[in-house]
C-alpha cells in the first residue's frame, strides 16, 4: 500500500507531514490536528492510538486516523 504525501509544514526548522492521502483519498488526520478538536492531550491521544481504541497507522514515527475510524472511536463503535 502507497501512501501520497501531500504537503510539508515547518515546524522548528524540520519540515514535518501536515497530511496525508491514502490510495482511496482518504485524508489522514494527525495527532496534533486530534488535539485541537479533542479535549485530550497529545500524550493522550496516542495512548490510545498504541492501546487500539482508536485505530490508526504509525508513519514516519507519527500517528494518523481517519475520519471514518475517529468517528467510530467516538460514537463507541
Amino acid at each position: 500500500m502507497k501512501i501520497k504525501l501531500i504537503t510539508l509544514e515547518k515546524y522548528n526548522g524540520k519540515e514535518s507531514i501536515k497530511s496525508i492521502l491514502m490510495p482511496n483519498n482518504e485524508e489522514l488526520l494527525s495527532v496534533k490536528e486530534l488535539e485541537q478538536w479533542l479535549p485530550w492531550k497529545a500524550a493522550n491521544i496516542r495512548r490510545l492510538f498504541r492501546s487500539g481504541k482508536i485505530k490508526g497507522r504509525k508513519v514516519y514515527k507519527e500517528w494518523y486516523v481517519s475520519r471514518e475510524n475517529l468517528y467510530n472511536f467516538l460514537s463507541g463503535k
